[in-house]
């Protein structure tokens, strides 16, 4: 290195790099700089931020500009969730209405059997007489009540008819659901 680099010149006091440069060559400024060390660093942080941004090219990264980023974000987010759920919401409904006129479709189809069959147990009343004739006859306006009323009304009617049913006759409801359940599994086996 040079003779003239301050920092290896071990005589020379021309330049010291730590001074500034209104000072430099004199020895008092050296305490000056000492005393100017312990003073505390007065700047706030939007200065900071105001200086770093000049910097960077003057881009908007202030807090209010990365908030209203982020609120865009979450903004598109809400709008993507809220989609979803329009679409599921519809895809459920398209489900439940295909169910629904399946259940239809298969108590139409129950109304027409349990009507073929009141039209089969009358005739074979018929063919008898006294009591076996009249029990028949019994079943057979029955079954074509049940027959008429499946045709007439569609699930959601049913529903709300079962429903009522069980709260005014919750006993007979369970003793109901019970002999169904008897006859079901002695037909499954």
């Amino acid at each position: 290195m040079s003779s003239r680099d301050p920092i290896t010149s071990a005589g020379s006091s021309s330049v010291d790099p730590l001074l500034p440069p209104d000072e430099q060559g004199s020895t008092k400024g050296t305490g000056d700089f000492e005393d100017r060390l312990d003073e505390p660093v007065s700047w706030s942080s939007s200065e900071y931020l105001e200086g770093v941004q000049q910097q960077a090219g003057g881009e908007d990264e202030s807090p209010t500009g990365a908030t209203s980023g982020a609120q865009e974000k979450v903004g598109e987010m809400a709008d993507k969730a809220q989609e979803m759920t329009q679409t599921v919401q519809e895809k459920a409904t398209e489900v439940g209405q295909m169910a629904q006129g399946k259940a239809d479709a298969g108590m139409d189809a129950a109304a027409t059997g349990l009507g073929q069959a009141a039209s089969m147990l009358r005739q074979q009343g018929e063919q008898y007489e006294g009591t076996v004739g009249t029990a028949a006859d019994r079943a057979a306006g029955t079954l074509e009540s049940a027959s008429s009323y499946l045709q007439n009304k569609d699930t959601s009617q049913i529903v709300d008819d079962i429903e009522a049913f069980v709260r005014q006759r919750p006993v007979e409801s369970v003793l109901i659901a019970a002999g169904i359940g008897f006859v079901l599994s002695k037909m499954v086996k």
